[in-house]
């Protein structure tokens, strides 16, 4: 597969009007602050470690130091951004410079206390929490973000291709890892979307475990969740493998959790409620006498970030809109023994749903 950096149909990233949408959810007389990174990439392009943005309804500031002088003017001219680049060792103070007595809006999840409590005591005006408009914003993709998840989605497939073979060559779950994580590499992803799960055995048990040096052998179920990068966009998918027979509480397993992710697939279009989808999924499973080993959420949006909005569980009160990007991951787990998981990315159309994760659902090795 040819790396993504030499793919020619990727739409480029434009961002020339971004900062307007943002600034249509605040009054005259506020601005927003946004210190995270990929607040900051989605808005200017700016990819740098060290990064602050102001944006009112007059000035569209990014404040970085000199390690960008060059970087910054060159990823801001290549997405069509129109920020101004500030270079300063005290980015506080330019904010205080520029804002006056506007109201600063930003994300309470997303900055620092140190940074939350200089805003305070050093800018004229309130600081408050106003975290809603970035994420709905984020939320719904353009033609551009979803290539570049599609794209990413692709390379894990093709690096998941050979996993049945090395599954069954006594390897360790670091190996296997290691070997998902070269891949994806190769292929032209720019690293990883998270830390590789391949948990095998009663390690499977535990939703989020790290590779460990335990040898898979006949008999475990094995979970993979793998994603890759691509231009700061991130892919999300999980397969669950059976290493020899499977006992019949792991083929029921497989099959149940499975056909609890086809049942929320099947509804997935703009306008429903992602609490209804998390029920759809979960009654499956419930049914099945395993409610109380579903232990997480159905599922989420993808992007900049591998947590994004939608939430899709029990508490969410968010709606699917077209071009979210989403996963629908059931799971169960039973404790020291063995856990089941399917994940599939899903790409939200005006008419349903496109699955983006392709790789084969043939778990028996």
């Amino acid at each position: 597969m040819k790396s993504h950096t030499a793919d020619k149909s990727l739409l480029p990233i434009d961002l020339s009007e971004r900062h307007q949408k943002v600034r249509s959810t605040i009054s005259e007389s506020s601005a927003f602050v946004i210190a995270d990174s990929s607040n900051v990439q989605w808005l200017t392009g700016f990819t740098g470690s060290n990064a602050i943005v102001y944006l009112d309804h007059e000035l569209f500031v990014l404040v970085t130091d000199k390690r960008y002088t060059e970087q910054g003017p060159m990823q801001l001219d290549q997405a069509r951004s129109p920020a101004h680049i500030n270079i300063a060792q005290d980015p506080i103070a330019v904010i205080e410079k520029y804002s006056g007595q506007k109201t600063i809006h930003v994300d309470p999840s997303l900055i620092s206390w140190e940074m939350y409590k200089q805003l305070q005591e050093r800018v004229s005006g309130e600081v408050i929490a106003y975290p809603k408009p970035l994420k709905e914003l984020r939320a719904q993709k353009n033609k551009a973000e979803i290539q570049r998840i599609s794209l990413a989605a692709k390379i894990v497939d093709h690096a998941m291709e050979d996993i049945a073979g090395l599954l069954g060559s006594r390897v360790s779950e670091k190996e296997v890892a290691t070997h998902l994580d070269f891949r994806i590499r190769e292929m032209g992803a720019s690293g990883n979307a998270y830390q590789t799960i391949v948990a095998s055995g009663e390690n499977s048990a535990l939703p989020h475990a790290q590779p460990t040096e335990r040898i898979i052998r006949k008999g475990d179920l094995v979970i993979i969740d793998v994603g890759a990068v691509v231009d700061g966009y991130r892919s999300d998918m999980t397969r669950t493998f059976v290493i020899g027979n499977p006992s019949d509480q792991q083929q029921e397993c497989l099959l149940v959790v499975r056909e609890a992710q086809e049942a929320a697939a099947k509804i997935l279009k703009p306008g429903v409620p992602c609490v209804e989808i998390d029920q759809q999924c979960r009654t499956t499973i419930e049914e099945a006498g395993w409610g109380s080993n579903f232990i997480h959420g159905t599922g989420h949006g993808v992007g900049l970030d591998i947590h994004e909005a939608p939430m899709i569980n029990s508490r969410s009160g968010d709606k699917l809109l077209a071009g979210m990007v989403v996963t629908i991951e059931p799971g169960v787990y039973f404790a020291d023994s063995f856990g089941v998981r399917w994940e599939d990315l899903y790409e939200i159309t005006n008419e349903g749903a496109t699955q983006l994760s392709r790789s084969a659902k043939s778990p028996q090795i």
